[in-house]
C-alpha cells in the first residue's frame, strides 16, 4: 500500500443523505401507482438495481415531502442492512426517493466517486463494513460508525485511472446483459405470433390466421388451432436425460473448468472441476426448478445442480427444444403453491404445430440464443478479469499507468 493515505469514511464525503426511518404513512400519503421510483436496500446491488418489479412509487407531492435534499447523478448508494454493504453508482439524471436501509453518499474532492464505490466492495472494504456491524436481530451499519470505517486511496489521477476502469469492465457486462435481454425478448416474441397468435407464416409468406387460415377446434384444448396442429402433454415429448454425478451445493466452486446450472434464479450457481459431472449438450436442454419453477434454456455444456433440478429434453421432432423452452416459460403452475411442480410440468397441455414450422422458428431462433450464449460467458469472464485486479488495484500491488 505504499504512497496510499488512510481517512474515515465520513472525511471523504461532502454528504450523507439518510431518509431511512421515512414512510409514506409517516409522511400521511400513499404509495401511488406512478411517477417517482423509490428505492430501497432490497433493489441494490454492487452491479445496478434488481427486482425492478417490487419498486414503489410516489407522487410528486410526496417526493417533496421525502426528498428535502434530492439524489444527484454520481451519488452512491449503499445498504444499510439485510446485506450491509452493497454499493452501487447512481449513475443517472433520473429523479428518485431512498427509501428503507439505504444512505446516499457523496465525495468530496478527495476522493473520486468511482473509487470509493469499488474500495467499499473490495474484500478489504467489505471487512471494514462487516466490522462495524452492529445489532442483535439484524446485523447493520449507522451514519454514525462511518468514522470507523478507513478507506486507503492513492493521489486523485490514479483513484480515477482506477475507478473508470473497473466501470468501464461494469459498463460492458450491463451492456451485455441488456443485449441478452433483448435477445430473449425477440425469441418469446416470435414464439407468441407463430405459436400463441397463429399469425406464422403461410405458403405466400402472410400471417396464417390473420390471412384466413383455417382454425379446427380442438375440444382437448378448448380452443382453435391451426388445421394440422394436435395437441399433446408435456410427458410425451421428453426424452430420457443421460445420468451424470449431481454436483452438491457444498462442492460447487467460485470458479472452475465447467458451470453448475441449478433451479435457482442465477443462471449458474457455480462452477466444478469434476468432469465426470459434465452433461454434453448438441443442442439445447432446459433446467426447470421443481420447488421455483424457474425455467433455463442451457446450450452449452454445463454439471447439473442437486436437489429439485430438473433436466427437459424433446424427442418430439414437432417440438424441438428450443422451442420446448418456450412452452414450458409461457406455463403457469404458481397455482400450485409450494410443490414439487414437476409432476403438473408433465401434465401440462401443449399444441404440437406442423413440424415445418417448429424447423423454420429453429432456424430463426438458434442464431439468436449462439449471440447470447457469448455474450454471457464473456460477461463471466469480464466478471472473473474484474474481481481478480480489484483487490490487487485497492491494495497497490497492480497499478494502472
Amino acid at each position: 500500500m505504499n504512497n496510499r493515505s488512510i481517512l474515515p469514511l465520513d472525511k471523504c464525503l461532502s454528504r450523507v443523505i439518510d431518509y431511512r426511518g421515512k414512510t409514506p404513512k409517516k409522511l400521511g400519503c400513499e404509495w401511488s401507482k406512478t411517477g417517482y421510483r423509490a428505492i430501497s436496500a432490497n433493489n441494490v446491488k454492487s452491479d445496478g438495481l434488481v427486482k425492478l418489479d417490487s419498486i414503489n412509487y410516489v407522487d410528486e407531492a410526496l417526493y417533496e415531502k421525502w426528498m428535502k435534499e434530492e439524489i444527484l447523478k454520481g451519488d452512491l448508494l449503499l445498504t444499510s442492512e439485510a446485506p450491509s454493504g452493497q454499493v452501487m453508482l447512481w449513475d443517472s439524471e433520473e429523479k428518485i426517493v431512498l427509501s428503507q436501509r439505504l444512505f446516499a453518499l457523496r465525495t468530496n474532492e478527495l476522493i473520486y466517486n468511482k473509487y470509493l464505490k469499488y474500495y467499499l466492495q473490495s474484500k478489504i472494504g467489505q471487512r471494514e463494513i462487516q466490522r462495524n456491524n452492529s445489532g442483535s436481530t439484524v446485523s447493520g451499519i449507522s451514519a454514525k460508525i462511518f468514522s470507523n470505517i478507513l478507506i486507503r486511496f492513492p493521489h486523485k489521477d490514479l483513484q480515477c485511472l482506477i475507478g473508470d476502469f473497473l466501470y468501464s469492465l461494469d459498463k460492458k457486462i450491463e451492456l451485455n446483459n441488456r443485449i441478452n435481454a433483448e435477445l430473449e425478448a425477440m425469441a418469446k416474441t416470435l414464439y407468441d405470433y407463430w405459436f400463441v397468435q397463429f399469425d406464422f407464416p403461410n405458403e405466400e409468406g402472410k400471417p396464417y390466421k390473420s390471412s384466413g387460415g383455417k382454425m379446427v377446434y380442438n375440444t382437448t384444448l378448448k380452443r382453435e388451432i391451426p388445421e394440422g396442429w394436435r395437441d399433446g402433454i408435456i410427458e410425451e415429448v421428453l426424452d430420457k436425460v443421460p445420468h451424470t454425478i449431481k454436483v452438491l451445493n457444498k462442492n460447487i466452486l467460485r470458479s472452475g473448468k465447467y458451470p453448475v446450472v441449478d433451479q435457482g434464479q442465477e443462471y449458474i450457481c457455480g462452477f466444478t472441476d469434476t468432469k465426470e459431472s459434465v452433461l454434453e449438450v448438441k443442442d439445447a436442454h432446459i433446467i426447470f426448478g421443481d420447488h421455483t419453477t424457474i425455467v433455463k434454456l442451457v446450450n452449452f455444456d454445463y454439471s447439473r445442480g442437486a436437489d429439485g433440478t430438473q433436466i427437459l429434453i424433446s424427442k418430439e421432432e414437432r417440438i424441438p427444444n428450443y422451442l420446448l423452452y418456450q412452452m414450458v416459460n409461457n406455463l403457469n403452475l404458481t397455482r400450485y403453491g409450494y410443490a414439487r411442480h414437476f409432476k403438473f410440468l408433465k401434465e401440462a397441455k401443449i399444441i404440437l404445430p406442423m413440424i415445418n414450422i417448429s424447423n423454420k422458428y429453429n432456424e430463426i431462433v438458434i442464431p439468436i440464443y449462439e449471440k447470447w450464449r457469448h455474450n454471457f460467458f464473456e460477461n463471466i469472464n469480464l466478471s472473473e478479469l474484474r474481481d481478480w485486479l480489484l483487490p490487487m488495484l485497492m491494495n497497490g500491488q497492480v497499478t494502472i499507468k
